[in-house]
């Protein structure tokens, strides 16, 4: 008499199959949101690293700035776009001055990958500044 009243042909698989599919769509979700958090980290420690060496060497364009650019595209994977903001004491040889602030602004365009259905563009930016440690004459 119960079975009569309620029957249950085959509604557990269904919502199990269901959940399953809720389940590993939220997974996918997750790890894509956890990527931009992991790239937004190699970002920052880009940029920390680039203004280290602009403000050691007091200048905004050296061989010394495109060789640890090219170091850090090589162990990060990023390629971003940089951009530099200091007052220029020699613009010739993009000489800062002792205790002038360097700015170095990073811009990286990425894509949420969604569900292979749509890519969402975003743009992640890192900017971080130091000063000048180099005295120019």
């Amino acid at each position: 008499m119960k079975n009569r009243i309620h029957p249950k042909r085959g509604e557990t698989y269904i919502d199990v199959s269901v959940m399953v599919l809720c389940a590993m769509m939220l997974i996918v979700l997750a790890l894509n949101t956890f990527s931009f958090f992991a790239v937004k980290q190699d970002l920052d420690h880009f940029a920390k690293e680039m203004i280290k060496v602009a403000a050691t060497t007091g200048r905004i364009e050296s061989p010394a700035i495109d060789n640890r650019r090219a170091e850090l595209i090589a162990e990060t994977g990023l390629n971003p776009t940089i951009t530099f903001d200091a007052p220029i004491h020699n613009s010739t040889f993009s000489w800062v001055q002792l205790g002038n602030t360097i700015a170095v602004t990073l811009t990286y365009q990425t894509h949420f990958r969604g569900f292979g259905l749509f890519n969402v563009p975003i743009t992640l930016t890192a900017r971080h500044s130091g000063l000048s440690q180099r005295y120019w004459k």
